[in-house]
């Protein structure tokens, strides 16, 4: 356990330390994960999305978000699918050497079927964010939106405020 504690330490005053450069060029790649604050798995993977954000300049990012998911549980006759694809912009602001803060909007559309109805609706929103650079091209971030949803039989207008942090890479 001690050990475990040193390495720790190790590892957070090293990060602490480097010289971080946040990006301005390229693409980086993010994944969102839960952390454990209702009882789930620690840190589980939310393998429902996947984000890529390529950078045109230093304060300016186009995103695609994929969305897909499939439940197929024991007993039940249909499984459940969500598939969809959303772009978005991002307008970073002036930060600190480590920390990118930004705003942004996106837009999508979004298909559902969970075995016994299906529907396609439109979904957008702004959000705004901040990623916290733990090395070069490495990032954890979140953020809070504000999320717009139309459908064949509704329209939904929701607030975006969760646990769901996200970590980015570049490849």
């Amino acid at each position: 356990m001690k050990r475990l504690i040193l390495l720790i330490t190790l590892f957070i005053t090293g990060a602490t330390f480097a010289q971080i450069e946040k990006p301005s060029e390229g693409t980086i790649y993010e994944v969102g994960f839960m952390p454990n604050l209702d009882g789930a798995q620690m840190f589980a993977l939310d393998g429902n999305h996947i984000t890529r954000r390529t950078f045109n300049d230093a304060n300016s990012v186009t995103r695609w978000k994929a969305h897909f998911s499939y439940v197929d549980i024991d007993g039940m006759d249909d499984a459940a699918m969500t598939l969809g694809l959303q772009y978005g912009k991002e307008k970073h602001h002036d930060g600190s050497d480590r920390l990118a803060t930004f705003t942004g909007w996106q837009a999508g559309l979004l298909y559902a079927d969970d075995g016994a109805d299906d529907a396609t609706v439109l979904n957008g929103g702004v959000f705004v964010g901040a990623n916290y650079y733990i090395a070069n091209n490495l990032y954890i971030g979140t953020e809070i939106s504000y999320n717009l949803v139309v459908g064949e039989d509704s329209t939904i207008v929701t607030p975006g405020v969760n646990g769901m942090l996200s970590i980015g890479f570049k490849l």
